[in-house]
């Protein structure tokens, strides 16, 4: 009798087995409607075609960043997770994020399909933690109507940072009083500043901004709203942002990303009929910021290997679903030779010398010095203090900004 038990016991755990399944679970945060519609198409396409590996997508609302740092600590967090470039630095520091290095090199994944901008943002010490979902970058879009009815040449992407001047001092003469709208935020400083030849920081990650070539390229910015009188911030025009602005046409011309393009499309559709959009002017060399998110993996799922095949998933044939119904630009060169909306062209063409959206510090952390850098940078915009000031400040305090305390 017992051992007719034990054969049977042994035969439902070979047949359970079998038919086991494991669970991987991602998170982010809830995108829009559009967004969240294009994620659970992908996952059920996944389930569909996968028995013994299914995904559950849970989003996470709120204070993203604070409620996954939480889970992590607690041992709760997802098996796969957005993580923005912004902070990708302080989580791979920190040792939460598994690297997929010997996982691409055994399924010989072709990092090559992705712009090499996108692999290179989630690297940490030359080691792979994340694989872009998508991505944006800056180009500068313009009104064609005001630029018509007041005479001046439309921008063009070959156009230099004297050039945007030169077109934006035209417009102010002829009577267009609020040519450019720019916003007080470092990152949107920072094309100009590597425009120009300067760095961010230096081979001990010190601040570099004081730097004569780094200096040059923020001067230049902050001379177009003091100096030049040709830009202003969007409240100035009554305007929350700066595709509130251009949906206003109270601007003729700003810097944004392709986010931009699906808020006038759905909230100005005849301003955005008028809308020409370029690549950023240039210096010394093109330059434009890239904002993305990668999935990466928990180092500490229990299921590694499944999520590496999720993963997977998610970047190629999950991508193609979330870039098709999302609108969103695809981070594989493939799927974005296939798109061809003329006003995405100037984006994805950013990519390919785009600076990724942080800045390299000992601790992984830059908000605090971003929050600290941008407080200057509004004293700048409404002449409360100089450059030199300003910049001594930045020096003299950076070290404790960066801290982590």
């Amino acid at each position: 009798m017992k051992k007719v038990l034990v054969v049977i016991f042994l035969s439902l755990f070979m047949v359970s087995s079998l038919f086991a399944v494991t669970t991987i679970k991602i998170s982010g945060w809830p995108g829009n409607p559009d967004e969240e519609s294009a994620i659970k198409a992908g996952v059920e396409e996944f389930n569909s075609t996968h028995k013994d590996i299914q995904i559950v997508w849970e989003p996470i609302p709120g204070n993203y960043i604070e409620t996954l740092k939480t889970r992590i600590s607690a041992g709760t967090a997802p098996d796969i997770f957005y993580v923005d470039v912004y902070f990708f630095q302080e989580f791979a520091s920190k040792n939460v994020l598994l690297p997929l290095d010997l996982y691409i090199k055994k399924d010989n994944f072709d990092l090559d399909a992705y712009f090499p901008s996108l692999i290179d943002a989630f690297k940490y010490n030359n080691r792979v933690y994340g694989i872009a979902k998508d991505f944006s970058t800056l180009a500068l879009y313009y009104n064609k109507e005001i630029f018509d009815k007041y005479g001046v040449p439309y921008p063009t992407s070959d156009d230099t940072w004297f050039d945007l001047l030169d077109k934006a001092l035209q417009l102010k003469r002829n009577g267009f009083e609020t040519p450019l709208v720019l916003a007080a935020d470092f990152n949107r400083v920072i094309p100009f500043i590597l425009g120009s030849g300067g760095r961010l920081v230096d081979e001990n990650l010190n601040t570099t901004l004081d730097e004569p070539a780094s200096k040059f390229g923020l001067k230049f910015y902050i001379d177009l709203v003091t100096k030049y009188n040709v830009a202003v911030e969007p409240q100035t025009v009554g305007a929350g942002w700066i595709g509130e602005a251009l949906g206003k046409e109270k601007v003729a011309m700003g810097m944004s990303g392709p986010w931009s393009l699906g808020f006038l499309k759905s909230s100005y559709p005849d301003v955005y009929k008028k809308m020409g959009v370029v690549e950023m002017p240039s210096l010394i060399k093109k330059s434009t910021m890239v904002y993305t998110v990668s999935w990466s993996i928990n180092k500490e799922s229990k299921n590694k290997a499944a999520a590496w095949e999720v993963l997977k998933f998610l970047v190629t044939r999950g991508q193609e679903i979330f870039v098709e119904k999302a609108g969103v630009l695809a981070s594989r060169k493939d799927l974005a030779s296939k798109d061809k909306d003329p006003m995405k062209i100037p984006f994805y063409k950013g990519a390919e010398y785009a600076q990724p959206w942080s800045v390299p510090t000992p601790t992984g952390i830059f908000s605090i010095a971003n929050d600290q850098i941008n407080s200057r940078l509004k004293d700048l915009f409404y002449n409360k203090i100089t450059l030199e000031e300003a910049l001594n400040q930045i020096k003299e305090n950076y070290p404790q900004w960066i801290s982590g305390k």
